[in-house]
């Protein structure tokens, strides 16, 4: 049995997956949801008096494009919707835990309060 590019890829084929996966469907629609956030990201520095990200709400709402992105391109490129469930698991708790270390740092050098930093 020959593959084509249009055909979904068997589980047989993949080294711990749990179902099948198309191979380029996914790939065009992450690459153009990524492109539609990137478009927005760029619109907070042409149009920097848009309501929704005037003041200190750019740096929130690049915060949030950005997780997202990350997430995305995680989620799809890695695979993670296809592996096993508990290498997804392990994934997530390496990044939360990373997470969590990052904060602690910030809060120990203080870089939340303005002009006490260590």
């Amino acid at each position: 049995m020959s593959i084509t590019s249009h055909d979904d890829v068997p589980v047989e084929v993949l080294d711990g997956a749990v179902k099948d996966y198309s191979r380029d469907r996914v790939y065009v629609y992450t690459a153009i949801f990524l492109a539609l956030i990137t478009v927005v990201e760029v619109m907070t520095y042409a149009f920097p008096d848009f309501p929704a990200w005037s003041g200190d709400l750019v740096i929130v709402a690049l915060m949030i494009m950005m997780a997202v992105k990350f997430f995305t391109i995680a989620y799809v490129f890695m695979h993670l919707k296809f592996d096993k469930p508990i290498l997804t698991r392990i994934f997530y708790t390496g990044l939360v835990l990373a997470c969590f270390v990052y904060l602690v740092m910030m809060f120990t050098f203080r870089i939340f309060w303005s002009g006490q930093h260590i």
